[in-house]
């Protein structure tokens, strides 16, 4: 099959695809931050949310680019993976290329009362 004979995807049915929802509740915007500040940042979001009902959010990084060296990508991606694990996230996934740099998530938020 030629490249010419494949269909060409919108920005919709690219989403739908990957299954990629950029509706979320929240946006937590994280460019320009140092990693100290864009962590506590993190950490405050998911302390708070324990305490409201689960909420979606987007995770903004700043991007990859020729001579921007190190993002904060990778460890703000370890920091939310470690809090999936804990349980505090029930979704986190990365965003896909299009959509920028970051994470969509979903806050574990307050237990119902038994």
């Amino acid at each position: 099959m030629a490249d010419d004979d494949l269909p060409e995807l919108d920005d919709v049915g690219l989403k739908r695809l990957v299954g990629y929802d950029d509706t979320a509740e929240y946006e937590l915007d994280l460019c320009g931050l140092d990693l100290a500040h864009a962590t506590e940042s993190v950490k405050r979001m998911v302390e708070r949310s324990r305490f409201r009902a689960s909420r979606s959010v987007i995770v903004r990084l700043d991007p990859a680019g020729p001579d921007t060296g190190e993002t904060l990508f990778q460890p703000i991606g370890r920091l939310l993976l470690d809090l999936r694990r804990k349980s505090l996230l029930a979704k986190l996934s990365p965003l896909p290329h299009f959509a920028g740099s970051g994470f969509y998530l979903v806050t574990q938020g307050k237990k119902p009362d038994a």
